[in-house]
């Protein structure tokens, strides 16, 4: 059977960058790829009259597809096998669940570093990841990109 690293991402430079790094150790590894996006609805509801959920829900849905886009290229350029599943649900618990459903050997995240952060941190999924993962987990820093 074919070793699976799992990536989580979503549209931004950061998680694409995880990407990158996941792409090329499965490319080193001889292991495909799974990318995993998670809705979280309870973000979409977090400031009640401000967006309309469903235009929050849509534009969830196309970052995600974009992310797809983003990951099946890097995946086909290194020659990796790709797979792609979007959830909704508490990322950290969906991001685990998606990690138990592929029997994913590592699983890879991003740092997060938000615009206006002076330094980039641990975020609380990634926390929570760390925490309850079965297997290794790789947290990858925007700083080192190209």
């Amino acid at each position: 059977m074919n070793d699976v690293i799992l990536v989580a991402v979503n549209d931004s430079r950061a998680a694409f960058r995880a990407a990158e790094v996941a792409v090329d150790y499965a490319r080193r590894l001889g292991a495909s790829l799974s990318v995993v996006t998670v809705r979280d609805p309870g973000a979409l509801v977090q400031h009640p009259g401000s967006i309309d959920p469903a235009v929050l829900a849509r534009h969830s849905d196309l970052a995600a597809e974009a992310a797809f886009r983003h990951v099946a290229s890097l995946a086909a350029t290194a020659g990796v096998e790709v797979s792609f599943s979007q959830r909704s649900g508490r990322v950290a618990a969906e991001i685990l669940a998606e990690a138990r459903k592929v029997n994913a050997v590592l699983i890879v995240v991003a740092l997060v570093d938000r615009p206006g952060s002076a330094t980039p941190y641990i975020g609380s999924h990634t926390l929570r990841v760390l925490e309850f993962s079965g297997v290794p987990v790789m947290v990858v820093p925007l700083r080192g990109a190209t």
